[in-house]
């Protein structure tokens, strides 16, 4: 049983006088600063429906932090932010970013496991850093791909990047693109 200062236990009467005292402490403090309290509920509320915060858990990319400015367009070579959508190993609507390297309209070459975009050869690597067998993206056809409208190739920087070279992501769909991310730190 817990015991307060005045070495008097915690009973259940005891605890219910305390809380109508905090109660009345409570909504003395909102009745003065109400103003207050309203225009931060406000801001929290224009501040998340415009934006959101993603933290990249690996070295994929070389920056941690992320914001995301929802449904800002994303131009090639800036960084992504989209919804995972492919089940295991992450949770349905798990946040990835990502850096855009092609996007509808523009053309990846295949070249086996390795796939090439502009003057970026991306290697693809046979197994990944969890150590399982990785397959490459099988949505591009060997050879020469023109990217289908609301059809992205994101990409990583690391050489071990979890992005489009392989099947387990794929292409990203327009659907579930986020907006565009912004590297804080």
């Amino acid at each position: 049983m817990s015991v307060l200062n005045d070495h008097q236990p915690l009973t259940f009467d005891l605890f219910i006088e305390r809380s109508k005292s905090f109660s009345s402490i409570l909504v003395k403090h909102l009745k003065s600063h109400a103003i207050t309290w309203a225009l931060l509920v406000s801001l929290y509320g224009v501040v998340h429906a415009n934006y959101r915060l993603a933290i990249n858990q690996t070295p994929s990319l070389p920056y941690t932090l992320f914001l995301i400015c929802l449904n800002d367009t994303v131009e090639t070579g800036g960084f992504i932010a989209f919804k995972w959508h492919n089940g295991d190993p992450y949770p349905e609507g798990y946040t990835f970013t990502k850096r855009l390297v092609a996007g509808p309209g523009d053309v990846v070459t295949k070249k086996g496991r390795d796939f090439v975009v502009g003057e970026r050869t991306l290697v693809g690597k046979d197994v990944g850093l969890s150590l399982k067998k990785l397959f490459p993206n099988d949505e591009l056809q060997e050879g020469k791909n023109t990217l289908q409208l609301n059809k992205y190739f994101v990409a990583g920087d690391h050489e071990y990047s979890l992005d489009s070279r392989y099947n387990l992501l794929g292409l990203v769909d327009k659907k579930d693109v986020i907006g565009r991310a912004y590297p804080i730190f």
